[in-house]
């Protein structure tokens, strides 16, 4: 599956493939070269390798259609979010009517009653990497899509919607609002019901995204109002599940969200490569082409025995003398938009950083192992409420040197 990462993502994933040199060389404007110089068996110089030289659209890096998240392009060209959770409730017939024999046969006279039960916050995880903030969609939408295979008209109230925030506290939406689910006619067949809600259905539905939930759920009640006959045979396995598609249009507003990941660290305790390269310095240019800015840091941390993050050892963006680094990190640019949040023209970025023997040094004394990428993101003029849409042919172009400064020796033996 490719990786779901946003604009910041693209930046700081890209400096980090660039330092493990785990990418396709393109033409770059810094030519490639090799000066050594050689004293029996010791080798010193440098190599500059242009690394990328490309452009991305959002879609290049969404992830397939699956289970739990993909993106796809509406009509006119705008990005959406889309998320599927599969079964998040499974009710049987004899979970509802417990009050009858089974098998049942036809005639039945089925008694009035109902179920009431939440579903498990696991299985509907909404945003892992997102760490604080606030991200407001204008329009988001969701689906329950119900299949009943009970022979019973039956209806369905979502009693709780609740939206779980960054620490775990529950925002809630409560209804008592009945809608019917209709039931098959046939033996061994079901019958599907769509519910659909929107901000018109639920007013609150577009603030519940700020703060960030972290996870949804739900509180249901299925059952029956009279008594109705059943009209063929029922074993009471008969199901009753509930599938959960949200759909977030990329019309939308981030204030200040603060996303993070962690990824290997690509040298290793013993690998000759610590002692060959004596400083690697990474050269980045970025033409940003959507209304997102943001600012990146990357930390080199190591583990504790148990495999967790540990201290942190250092950071890549420290020299805040150079343009566009500041305390918190490296800073790129938002492309501009119109008054309707669309990009009129892109922004370009430029960054060098060198990492010298020392530091290379104090990650190998510290046994750095983890890299952790953490971005604070924000729409173009977010604070002013505007939001901005996300159109499929929005380009990011990327331009990565490495330069390696390396020692090599086989002097050691002789």
């Amino acid at each position: 599956m490719k990786k779901q990462i946003t604009i910041a993502f693209i930046a700081s994933l890209f400096l980090v493939i660039s330092i493990s040199l785990q990418s396709c060389r393109k033409d770059f404007d810094v030519k490639e070269l090799s000066n050594t110089t050689a004293d029996s068996l010791d080798f010193e110089g440098s190599i500059a390798i242009p690394i990328i030289d490309t452009e991305f659209t959002l879609m290049d890096f969404a992830p397939e259609g699956d289970s739990s998240l993909w993106a796809e392009v509406d009509d006119n060209g705008l990005v959406h979010l889309r998320m599927y959770y599969k079964e998040v409730l499974d009710l049987r017939m004899n979970q509802i009517y417990t009050t009858i024999p089974y098998p049942t046969p036809p005639g039945t006279i089925i008694l009035a009653s109902e179920k009431t039960l939440a579903t498990d916050t696991s299985k509907m995880k909404v945003y892992n990497k997102m760490l604080s903030g606030h991200l407001f969609f204008r329009d988001p939408r969701i689906t329950f899509k119900i299949s009943n295979e009970i022979p019973v008209v039956t209806f369905f109230t979502l009693d709780t919607l609740i939206f779980y925030d960054l620490e775990g506290q529950p925002l809630s939406h409560t209804s008592d609002k009945k809608y019917a689910i209709t039931a098959p006619t046939q033996s061994e067949t079901s019958s599907l019901t769509e519910i659909f809600i929107d901000k018109d259905e639920i007013p609150i539905l577009p603030d519940v995204f700020s703060p960030v939930p972290r996870s949804i759920s739900f509180v249901v009640t299925a059952g029956s109002d009279g008594n109705q006959t059943l009209p063929y045979l029922t074993l009471g396995t008969e199901k009753f599940n509930v599938d959960v598609d949200v759909d977030l249009p990329l019309d939308a507003r981030l204030d200040d969200l603060v996303m993070g990941d962690t990824v290997a660290y690509p040298f290793k305790e013993g690998d000759d490569t610590y002692d060959q390269v004596t400083s690697l310095t990474l050269k980045v240019r970025f033409n940003n082409g959507f209304p997102i800015e943001g600012m990146s840091q990357i930390y080199f941390a190591d583990t504790t025995n148990t495999g967790e993050i540990g201290n942190l050892v250092d950071s890549a963006f420290t020299d805040i003398t150079a343009e566009d680094i500041f305390v918190d990190g490296w800073r790129f640019r938002s492309a501009e938009t119109d008054a309707i949040g669309t990009v009129t023209y892109p922004q370009e970025s430029n960054i060098v950083i060198t990492l010298d023997q020392e530091r290379l040094q104090l990650f190998k004394d510290s046994h750095v192992s983890k890299i952790i990428i953490v971005s604070k993101l924000n729409s173009y003029e977010s604070h002013s409420g505007l939001n901005i849409k996300i159109l499929s042919d929005y380009k990011l172009g990327v331009k990565i040197a490495v330069k390696a400064d390396f020692s090599v020796s086989s002097n050691d033996n002789l």
